[in-house]
């Protein structure tokens, strides 16, 4: 029965299929073809496809629905056909056709004007191809960021930037993200959010940390205290200050023992994993020098209080 429906379905998408070929016609008494009967017909049929789960004969007619619909200057409804192509596309588990017709829906709604539909399209879909092609999700990324921007949503832009900085970061190239997580900085010191600058400041040191450019780092800790009193203020400050004492000082012992505070390893996981790289095993001579202090701490604190005598007393 269920196979029925199926073969049910597709006979009538062949159906609307014919139907709509007609309406595209022209003849002597008919010199312009019937778009908008041709695109209801074309739809109708997308949609039985779409049930009859056959994905590649629906996404393969969403392609033709949106030509006819660019045709007609709907590039809005143009858009929305890109996006059912894109979406068979990832049924058939065809990724790479599905990023580049999701592309293609955003700047159809952006040539459209609907750059909250394109930025939102863009957000959406950017994470789907972070295990495909990494390159993609940053480009999504971005779009959406830009099209916030052309919105003035500022705080929806921020956020875009950072998410594909994030990105960025995985692949390797710190001087893209530190440069995107700048525009972050500058876009929250507008907003006056600096609940979240704190942390981007502190990707920012560890980036010039990555690229063992300590001095860099220093001066972006510096210039934040000056710019941003909530900085100052962060119970955090003092264990950055201190982990760039270290590196100032080019002591790796000191280093290991530092990038181990709890907040630290409670950050974004890809930045954990490049600051473990500085933790050094702890050797049996530092073993040792711990027992020895230990042993020592212990034996001071099992001496017994003087007692004092009488007279003793009585000088007191």
């Amino acid at each position: 029965m269920f196979n029925l429906n199926f073969s049910a379905k597709i006979k009538e998408a062949e159906e609307h299929i014919k139907q709509g070929e007609k309406y595209l016609k022209t003849s002597f008494t008919k010199w312009k073809p019937d778009l908008d009967s041709a695109i209801d017909e074309f739809d109708k049929a997308c949609t039985c496809y779409r049930v009859a789960e056959k994905y590649e004969q629906c996404r393969d007619l969403s392609i033709r629905l949106a030509e006819l619909q660019i045709q007609k200057g709907s590039t809005f409804f143009a858009a929305k056909s890109y996006e059912q192509a894109a979406q068979m596309a990832q049924q058939s588990q065809d990724l790479t056709t599905a990023a580049k017709y999701y592309d293609k829906a955003g700047e159809l709604y952006t040539e459209g004007g609907y750059r909250d539909s394109g930025a939102i399209l863009y957000e959406r879909c950017a994470p789907q191809f972070q295990q495909l092609d990494r390159t993609i999700s940053i480009d999504f990324y971005l779009k959406a960021a830009r099209l916030a921007e052309q919105e003035d949503k500022t705080y929806q832009a921020a956020d875009l930037y950072e998410k594909a900085a994030m990105q960025i970061f995985r692949t390797g190239n710190f001087p893209k993200t530190t440069e995107l997580l700048e525009i972050v900085t500058k876009n929250l010191t507008t907003l006056e959010r600096f609940d979240r600058i704190n942390r981007i400041i502190l990707y920012r040191i560890l980036l010039k940390l990555f690229n063992d450019d300590s001095v860099a780092g220093r001066n972006i800790f510096d210039q934040a205290c000056q710019d941003y009193p909530t900085f100052e203020q962060w119970e955090e400050r003092n264990h950055i200050e201190l982990l760039l004492d270290a590196f100032d000082q080019d002591d790796k012992d000191l280093i290991s023992r530092r990038c181990q505070k709890p907040y630290f390893m409670a950050i974004e996981p890809e930045f954990v994993r490049l600051i473990k790289r500085w933790i050094r095993p702890i050797t049996n001579t530092d073993d040792e020098q711990h027992k020895t202090i230990n042993s020592v701490s212990s034996s001071t604190s099992e001496v017994k209080p003087i007692q004092l005598d009488d007279d003793e007393d009585d000088l007191r």
